[in-house]
């Protein structure tokens, strides 16, 4: 038996003879009857898609039959039969039964024809638009439990890592320091580089939690009025051994008369260190110099961190503060990283409302900037 996609209800049973004639080679399956209630029983034992009715009928109208199949089945398609149209029914029909099209009497073949074909396909769409929604509602279900198990795995493996990690680290010290007793050369050697090892792996294991903290929004930002200046004295006067280390100068150019900026300390700190960091690494000749500038006009405050070191690539501009993006000019000798440290910075500067980039040329250095809100 072919399924009902079309009921037609109209008290004339000449009407519906002429309808089941018209509707004889059509594919879809078509039940019609003069009473309303025996429509009702088929829409309920049945997925119809379109129903259209007579306004005028004797027990009831077209318009409150359609209301009551709205209210039962809104997914069906309502057409509304009438020989007495006025611009009132009309605006009834719209907001009571919600009825997709009017179909005057008498009726042309091909113009009903027409009409019908259009709400069994406006049917179909919606019906397709229902289940896509469907889908991505579960889909959104399944990402989220993905998204939560993920955070959850991330933060929980990066902190049971640390505690093994600490105490490797701690037994490789004793034994570098001969608190176990005398070590050759060679093994001193083996062992600094194991050492070396484990703090690069810790710092791996950090930035991944830092990172995954921002990203799942684990830390929440405590702006409050701060130095900059000062902040950045402090982190250069950290930094300074390493840079001495090198053999190259690191030096600061603060704006006279700088007042205070409203930003997490802590996490301006870790921005600071991170480019500061990056900028004395890749450096071998010149210098790092941080600047701090004040524009009123545009009520920001702009840090810059320049260096005189290789530069960056032209192609690895677009892998900059995304995550785990390394650049291809860094050299085999030099220590890679896990890819997130600037990531981070991003993450910390859009938790400010500020912005940060970069401008380098290769061979020629590089300058990396963030602003920050001027309160005053």
């Amino acid at each position: 038996m072919k399924k009902i996609d079309l009921v037609i209800v109209d008290d004339e049973k000449n009407v519906l003879n002429s309808l089941r004639r018209l509707f004889r080679s059509e594919t879809f399956g078509l039940f019609l009857t003069t009473d309303h209630t025996e429509a009702m029983e088929v829409l309920a034992q049945n997925p119809v898609k379109v129903v259209m009715s007579d306004q005028k009928m004797t027990k009831i109208t077209g318009i409150e039959f359609l209301r009551g199949v709205k209210d039962k089945y809104p997914e069906t398609v309502n057409i509304l039969f009438t020989g007495y149209a006025d611009l009132k029914m009309a605006t009834e029909a719209i907001n009571k039964g919600e009825v997709y099209k009017f179909i005057n009497k008498p009726w042309n073949d091909e113009e009903l024809k027409s009409a019908v074909r259009e709400a069994l396909n406006k049917y179909d769409l919606e019906e397709k638009n229902r289940s896509l929604t469907k889908n991505v509602k579960k889909q959104n279900k399944k990402l989220k439990k993905l998204y939560e198990a993920q955070k959850d795995f991330t933060l929980m493996v990066s902190h049971e890592l640390r505690t093994p990690l600490a105490a490797m680290r701690m037994a490789v010290d004793f034994v570098m320091k001969e608190s176990a007793g005398k070590i050759n050369v060679k093994q001193k050697d083996l062992l600094g580089k194991a050492s070396n090892s484990a703090g690069r792996l810790n710092r791996i294991i950090d930035d991944i939690l830092e990172f995954s903290r921002l990203e799942f929004d684990v830390i929440h930002i405590k702006v409050k009025p701060n130095r900059i200046d000062k902040l950045i004295e402090e982190v250069v006067l950290s930094q300074e051994p390493v840079a001495r280390g090198k053999g190259i100068d690191i030096k600061t150019e603060p704006d006279a008369g700088i007042g205070k900026v409203s930003f997490d300390r802590d996490r301006i700190a870790q921005v600071l260190n991170n480019l500061i960091h990056n900028a004395i690494k890749f450096t071998t000749t010149g210098g790092v110099t941080i600047k701090c500038v004040v524009d009123k006009s545009a009520g920001k405050v702009i840090v810059s961190v320049i260096d005189t070191g290789i530069g960056i690539h032209k192609e690895n501009f677009p892998k900059l503060f995304k995550k785990f993006k390394r650049f291809s000019n860094v050299s085999k000798n030099r220590e890679k990283g896990t890819g997130v440290g600037l990531a981070i910075c991003k993450a910390i500067i859009d938790q400010h409302g500020g912005k940060i980039w970069a401008e380098s040329k290769f061979g020629s250095g590089s300058s990396f900037h963030f602003s920050l809100a001027y309160d005053r």
